[in-house]
């Protein structure tokens, strides 16, 4: 009876180192498959960092080559616009400061199309009695909203702050894109 018992515990001994094997092996194909995964981000981000090199280059051999404003901060009442003109693909940042509890209502980002015409690109609410973050916006081409060429996004623009007495911020937007965002800015119409 004792040999019948080692027997099934042997047996049992060489079932378990079996499948410790298996599991080892299959454990280590997977670190293996995701190791070959970290390689392959590793190649995309390479190719990304080697196209921002390209268009830094590109840009600083260029006759007239993009480097960023200093910061304006035109101001109307709490909010405060960071310039005064933006090239295609420069994001505009909006501070809002100090807001009255009272204040409320809802910014307009309106192209100027003339002396009494504008089309407003975006609407943003403001309420004061909340926390309000700062933001970025970019401008670009949009088809439903009938942008379809930079034409459309290029002159004078204003911010205007409907349901307060703030006066507009007026600013401009140029003929000239940020070096890599070219892509960005073919009609889409």
């Amino acid at each position: 009876m004792n040999q019948k018992v080692l027997i099934i515990i042997s047996i049992i001994g060489v079932i378990a180192i079996a499948g410790a094997i298996i599991n080892f092996n299959s454990t280590e194909n997977k670190v293996n498959q995701n190791e070959d995964s970290k390689f392959g981000e590793t190649n995309e981000i390479s190719s990304m960092m080697q196209e921002i090199e390209d268009i830094r280059f590109t840009n600083e051999q260029s006759e007239n080559p993009y480097y960023p404003k200093e910061r304006e901060w035109n101001s109307s009442g709490p909010f405060k616009l960071d310039r005064s003109e933006y090239l295609l693909g420069e994001r505009l940042f909006v501070n809002l400061e100090n807001t009255d509890q009272n204040t409320k209502g809802v910014m307009l980002f309106n192209k100027i199309i003339n002396d009494t015409h504008s089309y407003t690109y975006k609407k943003i609410k403001f309420d004061g009695s909340k926390p309000q973050n700062n933001f970025y916006i970019g401008m670009s081409l949009n088809m439903p909203r009938g942008l379809c060429n930079v034409d459309q996004l290029i002159g004078n623009w204003e911010l205007k702050f409907e349901g307060t007495d703030y006066e507009s911020i007026k600013f401009k937007v140029l003929e000239q894109i940020i070096p890599g965002s070219e892509r960005l800015y073919k009609p889409v119409c």
